[in-house]
């Protein structure tokens, strides 16, 4: 996510910044300098990025919105990280970004057995939702390997698909409803989780696999389906 351009100098505006949100977002939620881990750098690969000089950790949209806000006025740039399970690219961190990571938003709704949908906050992993579908009878429809440690956020924006994609579709026919952060720090919220609402244009989908360019998403509403009564394993093998 890029935001407009400052007048600072990347260290200046880079100081500017800690100095604004400091006041606005709870300590935990900045890392800066040494404090700044290498696992941050990259993603599931083997490739780094360059090293952020500071990892915003907010734990609620309003950090975020606040992050954004803030960002957006001193131009300053970002990469947003989720579970960094990605082959692509797109978590490892540019020269002079500062990075915005959504690890600790990991709030998860009770699961509403009735409309079949569960609330997940963005750092909630893909294996928490089918857990908690599984302890009330229902099915969570995306699987993918890094199930354990990719977030929900992430698969979102990446429209994740997956092994079970043929049968219930990529991620956004998962999607009922979103909360997302825009760049400049508006919050969009449509968590409705109706199936049918011809109310207006559907924002929802245009950030299904947006990659965080338009905004950045921290709630999501899921449609879960019923539990499959029986499932079976194939393998089939071809001639070179």
């Amino acid at each position: 996510m890029q935001a407009a351009r400052g007048a600072f100098a990347p260290a200046n505006r880079q100081a500017e910044l800690l100095s604004r949100l400091s006041e606005r977002i709870g300590g935990n939620a900045i890392l800066a300098g040494d404090d700044v881990g290498d696992g941050y750098r990259g993603d599931a690969t083997d490739e780094r990025g360059e090293r952020p000089a500071i990892v915003f950790r907010p734990s609620t949209t309003a950090e975020v919105a606040a992050i954004l806000e803030e960002c957006n006025r001193l131009g300053q740039p970002v990469v947003v990280q989720g579970g960094r399970t990605g082959l692509a690219g797109g978590a490892r961190p540019g020269a002079g970004e500062v990075s915005l990571s959504l690890e600790r938003m990991v709030s998860l709704s009770v699961v509403d057995e009735d409309a079949a949908t569960v609330i997940a906050e963005a750092g909630v992993t893909l294996h928490a939702v089918q857990q908690a579908a599984a302890d009330c009878g229902l099915f969570f429809g995306v699987d993918i390997g890094a199930r354990g440690t990719s977030t929900i956020g992430g698969n979102v924006a990446t429209n994740a698909g997956g092994i079970r994609v043929l049968r219930y579709g990529m991620y956004r026919s998962q999607i009922l409803g979103l909360e997302v952060v825009l760049a400049d720090g508006t919050v969009l919220t449509s968590l409705k989780g109706l199936p049918k609402d011809n109310s207006g244009f559907d924002l929802n989908q245009l950030f299904v696999g947006s990659e965080g360019v338009l905004g950045v998403v921290t709630r999501a509403c899921l449609r879960l389906h019923p539990e499959p009564r029986s499932q079976a394993n194939a393998f089939a093998g071809c001639r070179p």
